[in-house]
């Protein structure tokens, strides 16, 4: 069961003194805002995530494994799925893909997530702050993966020369960074951190499948290999999740007492977690 939380307001009375914000039992309080906190949070999230292997599990290393397995799976059969899908595609797949395929790309995430983020400013809500930034770090952080990776293997792409088994390492020329896929990615990455942040289950399916649909547009369009998406997916989806662990204060406390101090009032407030 997701965690839920109550609060208790105990205390509210009119004080003229600056703002703070103290926490008893537990960290200082995040309040997901793109400010001075934000930006070190990002950078030590960064950190974490690209330091984790030196830290993996043995249940870590094995789904490692499975997602290797899965891909070099994918991988022989690359050039037949390609033909196959190819073979099908029609004007109807065409109009749905192009409606799709935005949904990873960089432009309309980065103007969704800017969206959604204004949007908690603007009501005051905690919850969509924290949807938002969180969805940029996912976002970002795959991309640079994403990105070094293509730079490293430089996989052609199929329309390049329709060869599956061709690698340009170190090539920074678009049509050699076919592996692994940035919109499967990205669109795993955001859809993973909505998933994590929403409690309703219809949301985390229509996630899910917005993100499937856009990351299976790339093989219908010729960009990309189903290994390089799927390989892709996965790196949104486990980056966010590390995202979502590291940002998930409420696992590492059960019960907060906190005090805020402003021109306007001062409240103490008792969360308990479950």
């Amino acid at each position: 069961m997701k965690k839920q939380a109550f609060t208790l307001i105990l205390l509210s009375i009119l004080l003229f003194s600056p703002e703070k914000n103290l926490l008893f039992g537990g960290d200082k309080v995040h309040d997901f805002r793109l400010n001075k906190q934000f930006l070190e949070s990002f950078s030590n999230d960064f950190l974490a995530v690209t330091s984790s292997p030196k830290g993996w599990s043995e249940k870590d290393v094995i789904r490692l494994g499975a997602v290797i397995a899965s891909g070099s799976f994918l991988f022989a059969f690359d050039g037949k799925i390609r033909n196959w899908i190819q073979d099908k595609r029609s004007s109807a797949s065409e109009d749905i893909s192009r409606v799709i395929s935005p949904l990873g790309n960089g432009l309309f995430l980065g103007g969704s997530l800017i969206l959604v983020y204004a949007a908690g400013e603007i009501v005051e809500d905690f919850k969509l702050r924290k949807t938002a930034l969180l969805c940029l770090e996912s976002w970002i952080i795959s991309g640079v993966v994403v990105t070094g990776l293509k730079v490293l293997t430089g996989r052609a792409r199929p329309y390049s020369d329709g060869d599956s088994t061709r690698f340009y390492p170190f090539s920074f020329r678009s049509s050699y960074h076919s592996f692994p896929s940035g919109h499967a990615s990205a669109a795993f990455a955001v859809a993973t951190t909505i998933a994590d942040q929403s409690e309703n289950l219809s949301v985390d399916v229509l996630s899910y499948c917005l993100a499937t649909l856009a990351a299976l547009s790339r093989i219908h369009d010729d960009k990309h290999w189903a290994s390089d998406v799927f390989i892709g997916a996965a790196i949104g989806y486990f980056i966010s999740k590390k995202i979502a662990a590291l940002n998930c204060k409420e696992s590492q406390q059960k019960l907060n007492l906190g005090v805020r101090f402003s021109s306007r009032s001062q409240t103490i407030v008792l969360t308990y977690y479950f």
